[in-house]
Formats: structure tokens, sequence, C-alpha cells
């Protein structure tokens, strides 16, 4: 049968990336479930490979070329020749900055041209980005733009429990100055349907985190629950979502890992990402809601302290392609290979 094609992204040049996506392709799982097509640089993935045994070899691959590739060997779509001082582990740049964003830019390209049926990208940061002259968050905004997506959502994910965020990288004081019904109701939307479509749950259960402790205790310790999230929530279910809350984020989280609930909508960031942590902190990934195209990811950063030093750990790399191809079998109808 055929497998799917999943677009690797190098993400930041300088961090962990090339070396978690090499070691990550070294893993036999991957090859069972997909062929990768790697969106990077030649000279920095030989530079991260050499002398370190265990890792693919790499082999060039032009637009128009098969992506099927022999045991032991990964293609590579090069998209830039970072000089050593360029791409010096641990010491980002302007060059790393371009050089990056021309690596989501084609594999949005090619997932978008079906080319590609999924992508999934290694870390990259906000810093290197604007050193470039990208004004971006990150990925996700910038995936937005891409692909002429109004709204989405981060989905990050272990194998015992699933958060959705409705604010991202915000400062914590203005959190409750951005939540609005409507942001909370998209979420909720995007949250659902992700759900069914990607997971194949026919009624999602999910649960909404309240922002202030006690979930406001009727008002006490914060408006927040009543004016905004409780009724974000009523509208959900009035469109027939299975949904409880807005529930007290302090003992949310352990019904969910038993459990209870298929994902959790969380008001800000570190709310969903310290339970998953502390569950997930090796293995969890992330996906990208609301977009037309299939996108995962890694859930850490560009770990610019170990870059170079061969000890980063690829599980969480590895798991977003096991992922990403894992949901793009379902989307086309494929079997397991």
């Amino acid at each position: 049968m055929a497998k799917p094609i999943v677009a690797v992204t190098m993400g930041d040049p300088a961090g962990v990336g090339p070396e978690v996506v090499l070691k990550a392709l070294a893993h036999p799982a991957i090859r069972k479930v997909c062929h990768p097509l790697v969106l990077g640089d030649w000279g920095v993935l030989h530079r991260t490979r050499d002398r370190r045994p265990g890792y693919p070899k790499i082999v060039p691959w032009e637009g128009g070329q098969p992506v099927a590739q022999n045991a032991g060997t990964v293609p590579l779509y090069c998209l830039s020749s970072l000089s050593p001082t360029q791409s010096r582990p641990g010491h980002p740049t302007r060059a790393c900055g371009g050089a990056a964003y021309r690596y989501i830019k084609a594999a949005t390209e090619l997932a978008v041209a079906q080319v590609a049926d999924a992508m999934t990208t290694a870390p990259i940061s906000k810093r290197i980005l604007q050193l470039a002259g990208y004004r971006y968050p990150g990925h996700t905004e910038l995936l937005a733009e891409l692909t002429h997506t109004r709204e989405v959502r981060m989905m990050l994910l272990g194998k015992g429990l699933r958060v959705v965020l409705v604010t991202v990288h915000l400062p914590l004081v203005q959190v409750s100055r951005v939540l609005t019904r409507k942001r909370i109701q998209i979420t909720l939307e995007l949250t659902y349907q992700a759900l069914q479509n990607y997971f194949g749950i026919y009624r999602p259960r999910l649960a909404v985190a309240a922002l202030n402790p006690h979930a406001g205790e009727g008002g006490i310790f914060g408006p927040e629950e009543e004016k905004v999230i409780l009724p974000a929530v009523r509208e959900a279910k009035a469109e027939g979502m299975r949904v409880q809350g807005p529930l007290p984020a302090d003992s949310l989280f352990y019904q969910a890992a038993r459990g209870d609930y298929d994902a959790v909508v969380c008001m800000y960031h570190d709310q969903g990402l310290i339970p998953l942590k502390l569950l997930h902190f090796f293995g969890a990934c992330a996906l990208t809601l609301g977009l037309p195209i299939i996108r995962t990811s890694v859930d850490h950063g560009t770990a610019y302290d170990i870059a170079g030093k061969h000890q980063a750990d690829s599980s969480s790399m590895r798991e977003a392609i096991l992922l990403a191809a894992e949901l793009a079998r379902r989307k086309r109808g494929w079997r397991r290979a």
C-alpha cells in the first residue's frame, strides 16, 4: 500500500532541529508508516551527522522527483547553504531566520499542492524570525497567513492528555483582556471538529478550564467565568456539543488524565502545558487545528544550550511525524502499511 509523504522542516539551523530530525528519521517506526521528505540545509545536516553512527544518509531531492527512498536514506529538499559561522549551534543568526522561513513556506506549499500529505515542523524561535524581518510570534501565525486561514488553535497531546489553548504566547496579565466569548466558542468548535475528523471520536467530551481559582467562586475571584466562559460553554451545548465547564483547573486535569474527557480547552499557555509536560515531558507533540493541511510539530523549543552536543531527545519529533502520517492515512482512507 502507498505510504503518505510527510514534509519535515529542519527548524532553526542553530538549534536542536537538525539533530532531532536526523535522530527521529533513523527510527525504524518512521519508515514503516511514511515517506519523509526533509526541507533544510545540506551542509548543516551533514555537519550534524558527521562521525555519528546511526544517522540516516541524506540524498538530494528536486521538485517533480518521486519521494520514496531507499533503506537508510532520506531525501532532502535543500533550500539554504549556510556556512558553519552562520549556523553555529547555539548561536542564532539572521541567516538562520531566513532559512527557517523558507523551509516552512516550501513545506506549506507542498502540502497545499498535495505533493506532501502532511507536514511536521522542528522548532524555531520568534527571535530568529524577527532577526530576518518576519514579524510572527511563531509557526502557527505564519502558517495561518500562508494558508489564508483566519482561525487556528494549537492542540498539544500525549498518550493520556490532549489540551487546546484559547490564548498562546501572551503575558499572563493580558490573558483576561483578550478572552472573549467568541474566541472560546471558536476554540471549542475547532477542538470538537478535530476530535471527530482526526481522531474518529463520534461525540467528543470536552472540558473547559476556568481562568480563576475555584472557577471564580461566584465572581469573588474574578468575573471571567460568569461573563465570558460560561456563555461560550452554553452556546456550544446549544449547538449539540458535549461540553462541561468552566471547571476548576486544580482538579480538572486529574479527571482528564484518568480518561473522563477527550480534550481540555485551556485559557492560557501554561495552564495547559504544565499538566501536559508533567505527564508527557518526553513524547508529546502538537497539532494545529483549523488549517486546510495537516501540520504537526514538536512540543519544545530550540534548546540552544544543548544544540550541537548530540544530547537532544528526539521522541517529540518522532511522535509528531508518526501523528502526521497517521492523520494523513485517515484523511486519505489508506490502510496502515
